[in-house]
């Protein structure tokens, strides 16, 4: 019998529930293949999905005297549209990115399946962030092409996932972490974290609108990137963090070196009390950011160092379950106006952050049923305070990066060139 996922949001939940109010905060899983997939099977793997996975099936409803709540719609369908994508779909991606779900949408999930030119198809899922992230995204994306395709057994109903927040190690949660949290703030109020503002950045609210630049990168330059990290004593993810903060660097004067900050989503479920996985749709991230003083191509080796040091240290503090006790208390917050004005205040505070999330190695999909899977990305839009956000993930030995800008705050032009220059740095760094 299944379950339905009914409890209230979390701080962590809510917290980007109500950055959703500000800016949207969809996120995209997109699959490209070959071969005919058709509309029926995807549109009855979706049905199966629903039945399974309770996050599918709830809305977000406001609770009176404050707060949210996830709420139970079963009979509420996901909605599939079929349409041509020409060439490549990301401009049909980025504006569904864009398109936020009202409160009390359900579900919060909508699907888009592209014909793309040479009889290829795109499929892209789009979530609202508070009932999933990458991991879990991917996750839900294999099971639907492998049920589209006829690969894959009925699988037994998930459990509703519990709060992340409740999870928390006791010694990073209630009156410890509130403890903890409040001797960091005090150190950030003794030195706060100051980022250089961007030229051409504008944090100026209006109209969202996403656009996508698709970098990727085969495998021999991924293994050259693996072992540039293993000789420079930093991770990969540092690497590619480096190669777009020094990339962006070339907004500015020629002379001097920035300080720039990387924010890295981070999962979170490898430490919790109870460590969960991803078998299930589940908002399990958090934040952490570090800044750095920004050189040319000559620092990118102690860069990205840096800044995977920095992380690792951050993570091993418990830094990552410490920032939801420094965020505003969205849990408590009433879903109105007046709220989200209040929190988009707080949020113009935030310093300028570049974002490099990372789902890492994903294990590539065999041909089934006539129908090939030859790569999953995903891409998110960047909040008011991001000029840009980059999402990773390495499928099947091969590297995808989706640089996403939004261009109502980053111009095109100036979005482009910093991709690009990724793509030399980090070709350059693979040799």
């Amino acid at each position: 019998m299944a379950s339905d996922l009914d409890r209230p949001l979390d701080r962590a939940e809510a917290f980007f529930w109500f950055l959703d109010r500000c800016s949207s905060m969809n996120f995209a899983v997109i699959a490209e293949g070959g071969g005919s997939l058709p509309t029926a099977r995807v549109a009855a793997a979706l049905a199966t999905a629903q039945g399974t996975h309770p996050a599918l099936r709830v809305a977000i409803v406001p609770v009176a005297g404050g707060g949210l709540r996830f709420a139970p719609r079963p009979g509420a369908r996901v909605t599939l549209t079929r349409e041509a994508g020409g060439a490549d779909c990301r401009a049909a991606v980025a504006r569904s990115l864009a398109a936020t779900f009202a409160a009390g949408d359900a579900p919060l999930v909508r699907a888009h399946l592209y014909d793309l030119d040479g009889g290829r198809w795109a499929l892209a899922l789009v979530f609202h962030h508070a009932i999933g992230d990458g991991r879990s995204g991917f996750r839900l994306m294999r099971e639907l092409l492998d049920d589209a395709r006829g690969a894959r057994a009925p699988a037994s109903p998930a459990l509703p996932a519990p709060s992340p927040v409740s999870l928390f190690p006791d010694a990073l949660s209630k009156e410890a972490g509130l403890a903890k949290a409040q001797a960091w703030k005090e150190a950030l109020r003794a030195e706060p974290l100051r980022a250089a503002a961007v030229p051409g950045h504008s944090r100026e609210s209006g109209e969202v609108r996403p656009r996508i630049i698709a970098l990727r990168f085969e495998e021999a330059v991924v293994e050259g990137l693996a072992r540039r990290a293993r000789r420079e004593g930093a991770s990969v993810h540092g690497l590619i963090g480096a190669a777009e903060l020094i990339a962006a660097r070339d907004l500015f004067a020629a002379e001097g070196t920035p300080v720039l900050m990387l924010t890295s989503p981070v999962d979170l479920r490898g430490s919790l009390r109870v460590p969960l996985d991803d078998a299930t749709p589940a908002f399990c991230v958090t934040l952490l950011s570090t800044l750095a003083e920004v050189a040319g191509v000559e620092g990118l080796g102690a860069l990205a160092a840096r800044l995977t040091g920095d992380l690792r240290r951050q993570l091993a503090e418990g830094c990552g379950h410490l920032f939801y006790h420094l965020a505003a208390p969205a849990e408590t917050l009433p879903a109105t106006p007046e709220a989200v004005a209040g929190f988009a205040a707080w949020m113009r505070r935030m310093p300028t952050a570049f974002v490099l999330s990372n789902v890492g190695r994903v294990d590539a999909m065999p041909a089934a049923g006539g129908v090939t899977v030859d790569e999953v990305s995903f891409a998110l839009c960047p909040m008011a305070h991001q000029p840009l956000f980059v999402a990773a993930g390495t499928w099947g030995g091969r590297l995808a990066l989706n640089v996403v800008h939004d261009g109502a705050r980053l111009a095109p032009e100036a979005a482009d060139g910093i991709a690009a220059r990724m793509d030399r740095l980090l070709r350059a760094a693979a040799r």
